[in-house]
């Protein structure tokens, strides 16, 4: 398939999503709606796990990396760029919360979002960790930087859920002071009382 073929596919997948939800998503439905054949679909893919995650993680130059370091010298002003308040839109947020709950039951679709999504993010996040220690701003601790990308993670997806509205700026530079930086900033050796 071209790359505009591609696309329109890709974009078909999307609107499916979400408008029916990925247990009622059929590959005739996308096949009828982005003129294909359900046989093309079913040779490119080998079926709708294969053809959601394609779709998912199709660079269509639309959907930036989450975080980019790139200029970034410190800690503190990657937390900056990790603040903007673009990183997750509210289709991204609805689309997260109907992936979930279809992984929640099907097994292989959770591997897959697990393998091609959710782990190239966490691993994304928790190099920016890694680069503060390699400039010796903190000290390596490649665990605690696992969970707390997790951590960011789940508040970026959550957040808005949780607390009724979308996340601001204040709100993720909160969760940066409050809870990432205190946590970065401890060491086994440090005294946990108060």
């Amino acid at each position: 398939m071209s790359s505009e073929r591609l696309s329109e596919v890709f974009s078909t997948v999307h609107e499916l999503l979400l408008d029916v939800g990925y247990e009622r998503l059929t590959l005739d439905a996308v096949a009828a709606r982005a003129r294909t054949s359900k046989a093309t679909l079913y040779r490119q893919w080998g079926g709708k796990p294969g053809l959601v995650m394609a779709a998912l993680t199709h660079d269509d130059g639309g959907h930036p990396a989450l975080f980019t370091d790139a200029g970034a010298t410190s800690l503190d002003e990657a937390f900056a760029q990790l603040a903007r308040t673009d990183l997750v839109s509210d289709r991204d947020v609805r689309m997260g919360f109907m992936l979930l709950h279809a992984a929640s039951s099907d097994p292989e679709l959770g591997a897959a979002l697990r393998e091609q999504l959710i782990t190239p993010r966490v691993t994304e996040l928790a190099s920016v960790f890694h680069a503060a220690a390699d400039r010796g701003e903190i000290v390596r601790d490649p665990p605690l930087f696992r969970r707390l990308a997790i951590l960011i993670l789940t508040d970026l997806a959550f957040f808005p859920l949780i607390n009724g509205h979308e996340a601001s700026r204040e709100d993720r530079e909160d969760l940066f002071r409050t809870i990432v930086r205190p946590a970065l900033n401890r060491t086994d050796h440090d005294d946990p009382s108060p």
